[in-house]
């Protein structure tokens, strides 16, 4: 997820960079992933201070926001609040409890949905017409919900947030979004390796 934040960032700064693919799971080198080398520097694993240097090397087209509403949507508000509520759901091993989990992430994704299609909302995305860092932080979010939640929860978000389909469609017609998001069978994967338990993908793939 914070793969996809930063390379959307280097699409829409025009970045050329080497990609090195490392499985996260088995890694021993690296204590956090993605992680960015810039020239003959250090590696650098901080997501701040990934974020940071990729905005010094273009400082031409900042991505940061000056919206304090977006900001704070996104950092401290239903933004950041909807994948917290988001992963107690996936981890839940209590399958009795997952209705109330997914009740609680219902009502975030409800306060997060009613502000995008309010008046505080800057346009199409929370950059206005153009991405900002925020929407680089809060796309692959939604986009890890909306996969891992129906794979291994069977919970959608609900057709009536419309803000959040309207937002999330407008992402899929713009290519820094589009050309960064892994596929579902990555995605999934990736969560059932973290979790340790079976993939469902791959079941379903036997069984056919």
């Amino acid at each position: 997820m914070f793969a996809q934040r930063f390379m959307m960032m280097l699409v829409l700064k025009d970045i050329a960079v080497d990609i090195s693919l490392v499985d996260a799971v088995k890694s021993r080198t690296m204590k956090k992933l993605p992680a960015l080398q810039f020239l003959e520097n250090d590696l650098m694993e901080d997501p701040a201070e990934i974020e940071t240097l990729i905005e010094k090397i273009s400082p031409d087209h900042p991505l940061r926001s000056q919206n304090e509403e977006v900001n704070q949507l996104v950092f401290k508000g239903p933004g950041s609040g909807v994948y917290h509520k988001f992963c107690l759901l996936a981890k839940n091993a209590d399958s009795s409890t997952d209705e109330r989990l997914k009740g609680i992430l219902k009502e975030e994704l409800k306060a997060l949905d009613e502000f995008l299609k309010s008046e505080e909302m800057p346009g199409k995305f929370l950059g206005g017409e153009d991405l900002c860092l925020p929407d680089c932080i809060l796309l692959p979010k939604l986009l890890h919900i909306k996969v891992v939640a129906k794979v291994f929860k069977d919970f959608e978000i609900p057709e009536e947030f419309e803000g959040i389909h309207r937002y999330m469609n407008a992402a899929n017609d713009n290519q820094a979004f589009t050309r960064t998001s892994p596929s579902e069978e990555v995605i999934v994967d990736a969560w059932a390796r973290a979790m340790k338990v079976p993939n469902p993908l791959q079941r379903k793939a036997r069984k056919h």
